[in-house]
Formats: structure tokens, sequence, C-alpha cells
């Protein structure tokens, strides 16, 4: 356990200490030890899913820099300072959200890397436009804002879809990880917006797929979803939900994946899983009063859909998504659960 303890403590040492917010290994413990019997198995599979999952802002800085070589190559410049000339880094969500935080980062790496400010080129016209984010889960926000972004129109009144459409700009989404499963929904959702060509001419990079789509084949479902089995917890709770959309994605399909690479073996993916899950319901459980439609065990999620949550094992240094299980992250003042990951300000 203390081999574990320490194991998990170098790697998401940084987590939050921007906000003064300190993990130790003590604090570590002190969080497995709400799983009894259990702490030892939970400690155990997320030390083997940590190095994947976990982005420290030191890692956050050197996937900016891939990405910035990324556009470099797929736009044809030879130099930086062009690029930045004709590159707007989209700036559109709250100052409390991620999109700023990554932007700041952005700022150091050119700093550190090139002796370059993007901010220094903002007057300049502008024909690349790149949207970054730490993590599309269900894509909601991203897909709003690039819905956003397309519906803007110039001085011509020409819109952005239009001018996507025929070449005149491009449009990347820059994220650190995506899943499978809401990028699907959220090109339909483009699609239907404008049409499949402008759909596909958004470029997507990302350093870290969560391959979750169902109806995909051979995926690796790097993320925590339960088989269906004989737990009469697990099941009474889906069997309560009112939602009704979407029932099929709720359970994991056993023999799935073909290969276990996520976990240390399928066996313990299956403990892993029902563990969590459990101990999500009875978070959920701890609340006075009526609970909100979209607050699942494994995660928030539209509240139509009839799942446990998204499941999602994605960390940064600034945050944890709302769409991981609440075992991680939950903390209300008066309800017996201490988090590992305790959550910052989202507005």
């Amino acid at each position: 356990m203390e081999t574990l303890v320490e194991s998990i403590y170098e790697i998401i040492k940084d987590y939050r200490v921007h906000d003064g917010i300190e993990i130790t290994p003590e604090k570590i413990l002190k969080w497995s030890e709400q799983f009894g019997d259990d702490a030892e198995l939970i400690l155990t599979e997320l030390n083997n899913i940590l190095p994947f999952v976990y982005i420290s802002r030191d890692t956050a800085k050197e996937y900016i820099l891939s990405h910035i070589k990324v556009y470099l190559k797929l736009f044809g410049f030879d130099s930086v300072s062009k690029f930045l000339m004709d590159t707007e880094f989209l700036n559109v969500q709250h100052s409390y959200k991620s999109q700023p935080a990554i932007l700041k980062l952005l700022e150091e790496v050119l700093e550190e890397k090139y002796s370059l400010s993007y901010m220094d080129y903002s007057t300049f016209p502008k024909t690349h436009y790149i949207y970054f984010d730490d993590i599309l889960a269900s894509g909601s926000t991203i897909g709003r804002d690039v819905i956003n972004f397309l519906n803007e129109e110039d001085d011509q009144q020409k819109k952005n879809h239009e001018k996507l459409a025929s070449n005149e700009i491009t449009l990347s989404v820059s994220v650190f990880c995506l899943h499978s499963w809401g990028r699907a929904f959220q090109e339909y959702r483009i699609t239907k917006t404008f049409s499949d060509k402008v759909s596909r001419k958004i470029n997507w990079y990302l350093n870290y797929e969560i391959e979750n789509h169902a109806k995909y084949s051979d995926q690796k479902l790097n993320v925590a979803k339960p088989v269906k089995g004989n737990n009469t917890k697990i099941n009474s709770y889906l069997e309560n939900l009112s939602a009704d959309k979407h029932e099929d994605y709720a359970y994991r399909r056993m023999n799935t994946p073909v290969n276990e690479t996520f976990f240390t073996n399928s066996e313990n993916r299956i403990k892993y899983e029902n563990i969590i899950t459990e101990k999500g319901i009875d978070i959920i459980d701890m609340i006075a009063g009526e609970v909100k439609p979209n607050l699942r065990p494994l995660g928030l999620i539209n509240p139509a859909y009839k799942i446990f949550g998204l499941g999602t094992h994605f960390f940064t240094w600034r945050n944890i998504p709302n769409n991981c299980p609440l075992v991680y992250w939950w903390q209300v003042p008066g309800h017996d659960w201490i988090p590992l990951f305790p959550v910052a300000n989202r507005g």
C-alpha cells in the first residue's frame, strides 16, 4: 500500500498547487481507506491508469508544443512568426474555464521555445482559427462554441461556415483528450446545423483518445463501465432512472474490450467498475432533497441518457472533469466523502 501511494503521489503531486491545494501521500491513503477492504485494488488500478491519463502542467506544455509543430506542418509554415501572424487562437470560454489556462501555457511555450508572443500578432488578418481545450467528453461546450463561431459573419456579411467550406479559412479543434462517442455526437451536430462538407473541413488534433463509442468495433473502452450482472444495487439504480435515451450504452458488454490494455486485467476491471459505481450510488444517496437529473455515479451526463455516466478517467493539473466518477471529486459539507481531487470552481 505504501509503495502504491508513493507512486500515485509522484504522478499527481502538482494537482492544483497554484490554488494552494496540497496532495500528500497521507491524503491519498485516507481517500483509499474509504473503500475498505477494496482499497488496495482501487490503488493498484489507479496506479496503472494514471501515467496515461494524468496531465501535469509540464506535460500540458509538451502537448501544446506538439500541437504547434503539427499545425506548422499542416499549414505549410516555415516560421513560427508567420504562423502566428495568420492564426487566431479562439478565446471564447469564461476566465475560470480551461481554455484561458491553456492559452496562458501557449504563451509560455512560445516565449520559452521561440521568444515570441501570439498576442503581439493579434492585429493581423487571420486565415487559421484554432480552438484549444483540455478535453472533449460529451462535447456540448465545444460543439456549441464551434457552431457559434461558424455562424459569425464578417463585414461583408459572409459567414465563417461559408468561408470554411470554400477554403478561405481553416478551423481546428485542438484538445489533450477526446471521447470517440462525444466527437461523433458533435460531428453529427455540426453536419445537421450546416453540412457534411463543413463538418469534414474541421481539423481535429488530440494527444489521447478515450475509445468509448459502443457501436464502433474493437474499442479500447478506456473508461469505467460496469458489466450487467447480478448486482442488485447497480441494476436497481439504472432501472429507477427516469431517463429514456441510450440505455444500450449503460452497460459494458461482457468480453469487451477484446484485449484489456487499460486495467491490470479483465477480472480487476470488473471489480473496480462495480466498486466505484456502488460508491457513487452511495454518494448520491447522501444527498438530502432533490437529486439533479444529470448527476450519476460515474459522472455528470445529459439528463436524458439512461446510463451511469461516462466513467471518464482523465485528470489535469488544474482540475478534474465532472464526467469523471464521483468517488474522485465529490466534496459536499456534511457528506461522509473525501475526494482525491478537490474540484476547482466551475462557475
